[in-house]
């Protein structure tokens, strides 16, 4: 469900560039990539969508996944952002293909465990 969430992202993204659909659908992917890991590691799910929270607890299995905690903690931010109403929606997509760049490398170093 995490790969069918990051492709649907990428096509979004190479049709229409950075839109708050597309943070929505990577931020979905990171979440459940990291969610899949930490169960996989026998760590009893919590229902969140805070991948700060979800990146501290996979930090405490491999320290060197902290190194994703700006692309994060950014995504994080645009998704409640354009999620919830109220949000300041004018830096929604800001950064996107960087973020995109990281969170890559993220799900490769999740998948290669």
């Amino acid at each position: 469900m995490a790969g069918d969430r990051l492709e649907k992202a990428d096509a979004l993204f190479e049709r229409f560039g950075p839109s708050w659909s597309g943070v929505e659908l990577l931020h979905e992917a990171a979440e459940r990539y990291l969610k899949g890991y930490l169960v996989s590691k026998g760590w009893v799910l919590v229902k969140t969508h805070d991948l700060n929270r979800l990146l501290a607890e996979a930090c405490q299995f491999d320290e060197r996944i902290g190194e994703f905690a700006p692309a994060c903690q950014n995504l994080t931010e645009q998704f409640w952002e354009q999620h919830y109403p109220g949000g300041e929606l004018d830096e929604v997509g800001d950064g996107y293909s960087e973020i995109r760049t990281s969170l890559g490398r993220m799900f490769l170093m999740i998948a290669s465990r």
